[in-house]
């Protein structure tokens, strides 16, 4: 398994560093230590850690005199550079000399593009005088570190804020899973020491259920997810409002507009605000073979007769006939036809695979083309024909673009080889594959439910 913490806390004396880990403890982090020793850091950090958001670490981290708050920065930047993943965390220093604590941050903030890592949200600090860190440990004060703990949280509302809607995912799956268990703990003719076997077939007879024989086989971890993912989501929004919501930094934010509506800030990118919601942009990490449900693939470089072949004419005719407004009546422009790309969406018969099927894989023909050139594919806000569905503006390759895609031009590949000369780029998220679908089918999608008799 990779790692995985929301906490690590980093320091040179071993002592000290038992006591940090304690009192994160009894403070509700569970935290992973690592000892700086003699330049190293132990135990070895292989690959950074998944779901960091805090780190707590000492400001000086060798005990030798001569060394200077530079050096100090880089060993700090260093560890930042391997632990952290790509996402928002902060940094909780404690040390018995507070009067380093700014000297250290701003040599990290100004060597960060040097050292190669990522800056914090926030940095904090704590006197470990105030605690009795570095005391016996009988004298260290647990109940008033927790209070600093979370006073140095509170300094970052939004992190707070996500952190705590990220226990609430991590307990709803739990909640889940313990419900779950039940059924096999409740069931009479098991003996304890089969539980854990029957455990497991019942979690591979959900997954069977849930996508069929072959695919779960294909995609165990996948299947587990159809198989479970609803009574998450259901346990999630099941969890009941707590009475500090009131206080919520969001309340506070939104409460100070009076009766108007917060408007997104202008150094918010739209396009990728969209990406968030409707698309996965694989240039930003993961990725999806072509035949995957929802992913958008781009065409490979002069595809050798694929449009004719599987459209019935050339891209240029194609795009105007179908994408192009009032496109069978005007002349065809050329460098529009250039700045366009063709692309497929993915689309696999779920039925196949719960019947044990050779999936089917049809593709929808769509057009990715530069927001400029967005008064060519619709008018009025409105595409050239209903069987279009407009996904939008949004981050494609790092780029923003504009995709349209056609509901009824579509091919298909029934086999269980692929060979078709296009490129994964993105893949639509659940709900707008659903939006895509439902326009496609042309009737309400009926979500399935799973039941036992």
């Amino acid at each position: 398994m990779k790692p995985f913490s929301r906490v690590v806390a980093l320091d040179n004396n071993q002592e000290d560093l038992d006591s940090i880990v304690r009192a994160l403890g009894r403070a509700g982090y569970s935290a992973i230590p690592y000892l700086f020793d003699v330049g190293e850091f132990v135990p070895p950090i292989t690959q950074p850690c998944s779901g960091l958001r805090l780190i707590f670490s000492d400001i000086h981290l060798t005990p030798t005199s001569s060394i200077n708050g530079v050096d100090h920065a880089a060993t700090i930047g260093n560890f930042l550079k391997q632990i952290v993943p790509t996402g928002p965390y902060g940094v909780i220093f404690w040390s018995k000399h507070e009067a380093d604590e700014h000297k250290i941050v701003s040599e990290l903030m100004s060597r960060a593009p040097d050292i190669g890592f990522n800056l914090p949200v926030f940095f904090g600090f704590m006197d470990k005088n105030k605690v009795g860190i570095g005391a016996a440990e009988a004298d260290i004060d647990y109940e008033l570190f927790a209070k600093l703990i979370y006073g140095e949280v509170a300094k970052s509302q939004s992190l707070s804020i996500v952190m705590n809607w990220e226990e609430r995912i991590l307990l709803a799956a739990t909640q889940a899973s313990n419900s779950l268990f039940q059924v096999i703990k409740n069931a009479p003719g098991i003996e304890s020491e089969f539980i854990s076997e029957e455990w497991l077939k019942l979690l591979a007879f959900l997954s069977q259920e849930a996508v069929g024989k072959a695919a779960a086989i294909s995609n165990a971890s996948g299947a587990l997810d159809n198989a479970l993912l609803p009574v998450l989501e259901d346990q999630l929004r099941a969890q009941p409002s707590r009475a500090q919501d009131v206080d919520n930094a969001i309340c506070e934010k939104l409460s100070a507009l009076d009766g108007a509506k917060l408007k997104l800030s202008a150094s918010i990118d739209t396009a990728s605000l969209n990406s968030f919601y409707l698309v996965e942009d694989f240039n930003t990490g993961g990725n999806q073979p072509y035949n995957f449900r929802g992913v958008i693939s781009k065409l490979n470089d002069n595809p050798e007769n694929f449009i004719s072949a599987h459209f019935g004419a050339e891209w240029a005719e194609v795009l105007y006939k179908e994408f192009i407004v009032n496109g069978e009546t005007i002349a065809t422009d050329e460098t529009l036809v250039s700045r366009t790309a063709p692309c497929l969406i993915s689309l696999s018969a779920e039925c196949d695979e719960v019947q044990g099927k050779i999936p089917s894989h049809r593709y929808l023909l769509g057009v990715i083309f530069d927001a400029t050139d967005l008064k060519s594919f619709l008018r009025n806000g409105q595409p050239a024909r209903a069987a279009l569905q407009n996904i939008g503006k949004i981050k494609v390759g790092g780029v923003a673009k504009c995709i349209l895609v056609s509901c009824r031009r579509f091919t298909s590949e029934h086999s269980v080889s692929f060979s078709m000369p296009i490129t994964p780029i993105a893949r639509l998220r659940r709900n707008t594959l659903e939006e895509i679908m439902h326009h496609y089918t042309t009737h309400a999608r009926r979500p399935g439910v799973m039941r036992f008799y």
